[in-house]
């Protein structure tokens, strides 16, 4: 199973230095997943970057995912075009990413 985050390809060179993803990043409390997405990524005209990480890794590691959040501060609403959603407080290491995101991530740096 996957988790998909969605960010901006201009936070690519700070989320590769930093070795993942920080809700420093945000401004919020939760880094906003989409639990099991369709396997073709979205196509879209933007820079918008789709990094998958292994959900089976990150609950082996007994990483708290969770499936709804309360009282949360968000800079930036979740986005609800996405289909199910999962979060994760804090940092998540690049080292949870799936193979082929990893070959992407690598195609940029």
């Amino acid at each position: 199973m996957i988790l998909r985050h969605f960010t901006h390809r201009r936070f690519l060179p700070a989320i590769v230095a930093r070795g993942g993803l920080s809700v420093k990043d945000t401004g919020g409390d939760y880094l906003q997943f989409e639990f099991d997405p369709p396997s073709e990524q979205p196509q879209d005209e933007t820079d918008t970057v789709a990094l998958d990480f292994d959900f089976v890794k990150m609950q082996a590691a007994d990483i708290e995912v969770l499936e709804q959040v309360e009282d949360a501060t968000w800079n930036v609403d979740p986005d609800s075009s996405v289909g199910p959603s999962r979060f994760v407080k804090s940092f998540l290491s690049l080292g949870y990413l799936t193979e082929e995101s990893r070959e992407q991530l690598s195609e940029y740096y």
